[in-house]
């Protein structure tokens, strides 16, 4: 148990050095640094060969070349979302505003106005940290949900320093979090989630016309709470510049059979997903084991 507490500890040094050192070089160039990185050292992984897979799989009608220029814009991307990491909370300073657009928010303004709150529900798109950050910036205030780190000494420095930096509370994954969720819909607060990952003990719906395990959660408090979502989609323009687009509100029908409905509406935010990974596939994080039936 010392040993694996001593090993904890190292890692939570080395990760909270490799943060400090990243955040030296300022925004623009330690993104250029972490793209450079990506593309270069990311397609030489084996990792690599099962995105390629995925990709194909998901769209036949690619070509190699087409997989390959997907695959390495990808790596390039992720490598940016790592380096910029240290800079999350440049991007909440005022003088920074320029760097994230937001678009089609003309619904949810109303929403709120009408003292409602919501879901508002995303993928691994660009830098998928963003959203509560962008969510905080336009005055809907609330939580993001996260993965909980196996380290726990990590796990409570990043909780701090994402509850610092992106202005949202932090709701772990699992029942633990519930409870936190549940409070802030109940009292008209947003909730930004992530749900575009395996998951096991979900509902098998479909993701290009292939049977994916998702998660219903969002159907599930749509349906229970009556809560209104909102999808949003998050697009890497140039360097560290990116476009937040919210899409038309997805609603429970109170009158529905609620295993039908939740099927339905996983469905439908599935759909979605599908539509923004099309217009841009290198947008999106292929590493998951999103079909792991013959990954």
């Amino acid at each position: 148990m010392r040993e694996k507490n001593w090993k904890y500890k190292v890692e939570e040094l080395v990760l909270r050095f490799g943060i400090a050192l990243i955040g030296l070089p300022g925004l623009d160039r330690a993104s250029a640094i972490g793209g450079w990185l990506g593309r270069t050292i990311g397609p030489r992984l084996g990792i690599t060969r099962r995105a390629k897979r995925r990709i194909a799989r998901a769209m036949p009608e690619l070509s190699e070349a087409e997989i390959e220029r997907i695959t390495i814009a990808m790596w390039d991307n992720l490598g940016r979302v790592a380096f910029e990491y240290a800079y999350i909370d440049t991007f909440r300073k005022p003088e920074e505003a320029h760097r994230i657009e937001v678009v089609g928010m003309e619904e949810l303004r109303a929403h709120q106005a009408a003292g409602h709150g919501g879901l508002l529900l995303s993928g691994h798109f660009g830098n998928f940290e963003l959203l509560p950050v962008a969510m905080n910036r336009e005055g809907f205030k609330g939580g993001e949900v996260y993965r909980p780190a196996n380290n726990p000494y990590v796990n409570d420095w990043m909780l701090h320093m994402r509850s610092a930096k992106t202005g949202s509370v932090q709701i772990p994954k699992g029942r633990k979090g519930t409870r936190d969720l549940l409070s802030i819909l109940r009292n008209n607060g947003f909730v930004a989630m992530l749900f575009d990952q395996k998951m096991n003990e979900g509902i098998e719906v479909t993701l290009f016309g292939i049977r994916s395990m998702t998660t219903p959660a969002p159907a599930g408090l749509a349906i229970r709470l009556g809560t209104t979502m909102f999808p949003a989609y998050i697009e890497r323009l140039k360097g560290a510049h990116f476009r937040v687009t919210l899409y038309p509100s997805i609603k429970a029908d109170p009158a529905a059979e609620p295993m039908g409905e939740t099927v339905r509406l996983t469905q439908m935010l599935n759909d979605f997903l599908e539509a923004r990974i099309r217009e841009k596939p290198e947008n999106w994080f292929w590493l998951h084991n999103r079909w792991a039936d013959k990954d």
